[in-house]
């Protein structure tokens, strides 16, 4: 028999941890932590429910399945919180963007190490039973994958995080009719825009949308434009320089961050400043003087990262475009911080940013078009909402339940 568990997070957007599991073989799809980081000891945080409840993993007990892993469907610090309080040797595995995306974030002191056994997943990674497939995907962090697990007589699918307005929707669709063809047993699916109500617009912008608002500004404003994003999305920092490159502007990052983008994207010309350049032996970038953008703020688009926010107070003025960078916006200490910060810089806040997930009736046309027997949302503060929303298409919904099995004989 094999068995599909809801680990933590099931009615969460973050921490959401699941597993397949057989007599001797498990595999644990991703491993974040709901709420984030605490500083406890590892069985106070499973009672609380912000661990899963697995003390094999983060006690000196002993594990009952003789073959088991990790695999992650995306790398971000969401994703892999949990891992901190790990005391077993499991192998974490992700895919070769994702692998390559990592070590750049953690040599550049962007990601905390993680003394872990973090590998590079083959295309097909056999663990005991059990054979797991990625296929990439598309949800706004590079290196992103859906997995397909299958025990040699049930196929399950495992989505995470995707979306559909993006700018690799030919992966989404490829994996897509593969989910179909397979014909699984089970679908768990990304569900989050169940989470907010019909009028949250949040789901409808695209990176394209981004680009096309991103334009606009550089031809409106004058003053200096500063972008905060994702350190694991640096695929959006190199369209936002392709289109100030268009426009006459330069972009000007943080040499952590433009030692990350010029490692994913290395056909890229970027710019660091004088001052910050000094800190790293590199000599691929421009060096740009403070002295240039405080005296010529509309010839340059200025990458900053939260921890770097008083470095603003050399300008007089300017526009700050928060991209889905930290803060989150959730995050309310930090995120009231950053915007009370900025009122004081003169700095006027716009938020820009695109969903890493499909809205509801892209999120429709998945689920119906892969016809799975059983179908899980996942990833949801709300997933019976998508349930009721979805009852017309024709596959088992079940809602996730932390801890309870669903059985595949």
């Amino acid at each position: 028999m094999t068995t599909a568990k809801f680990l933590n997070g099931s009615h969460e957007i973050h921490g959401n941890i699941a597993s397949i599991e057989t007599k001797t073989s498990r595999v644990i799809i991703d491993f974040g932590m709901v709420g984030g980081f605490k500083s406890d000891t590892a069985n106070n945080l499973i009672d609380s429910h912000l661990l899963p409840r697995l003390p094999e993993l983060f006690t000196a007990q002993k594990s009952a399945f003789k073959y088991e892993a990790i695999v992650l469907t995306q790398i971000n610090v969401e994703n892999l919180t949990a891992a901190v309080y790990l005391k077993n040797n499991i192998e974490i595995y992700v895919s070769a963007e994702g692998f390559k995306l990592y070590r750049s974030l953690v040599q550049n002191g962007l990601f905390q190490p993680i003394d872990l056994n973090i590998k590079l997943m083959p295309t097909d990674l056999k663990i005991g039973d059990l054979l797991i497939h990625g296929y990439p995907s598309d949800c706004g962090v590079v290196g992103s994958q859906v997995l397909l697990i299958s025990d040699g007589k049930h196929k399950f699918g495992f989505v995470g995080d995707v979306r559909l307005n993006g700018p690799h929707k030919e992966r989404v669709y490829h994996w897509i009719r593969r989910f179909h063809q397979a014909q699984l047993d089970l679908l768990v699916f990304d569900a989050t825009a169940y989470s907010f109500s019909d009028e949250c617009r949040l789901f409808e912008t695209s990176e394209s949308g981004l680009q096309v608002q991103f334009s606009d500004l550089l031809k409106q404003r004058r003053d200096l434009i500063v972008v905060n994003t994702d350190c694991c999305n640096p695929e959006r920092l190199a369209m936002i320089h392709k289109t100030a490159d268009s426009l006459g502007r330069k972009l000007v990052c943080e040499p952590s961050y433009a030692e990350v983008v010029a490692g994913m994207y290395p056909e890229i010309e970027l710019a660091v400043l004088e001052s910050e350049h000094k800190k790293t032996t590199s000599k691929k970038f421009e060096v740009v003087k403070v002295s240039d953008l405080i005296d010529y703020p509309r010839r340059y688009v200025f990458q900053n990262s939260y921890d770097q926010i008083k470095f603003l107070q050399n300008f007089k003025a300017g526009i700050y475009l928060h991209s889905n960078g930290f803060p989150k916006i959730s995050e309310n200490r930090d995120f009231e911080f950053l915007q009370d910060s900025l009122k004081k810089l003169n700095f006027q806040y716009i938020d820009f940013s695109a969903s890493s997930h499909a809205k509801k009736s892209d999120v429709s046309f998945i689920v119906e078009t892969i016809k799975a027997k059983t179908s899980v949302p996942w990833h949801s503060y709300h997933p019976e909402l998508a349930v009721k929303s979805l009852k017309q298409i024709e596959t088992k919904f079940s809602l996730p339940k932390r801890d309870l099995p669903l059985e595949f004989d």
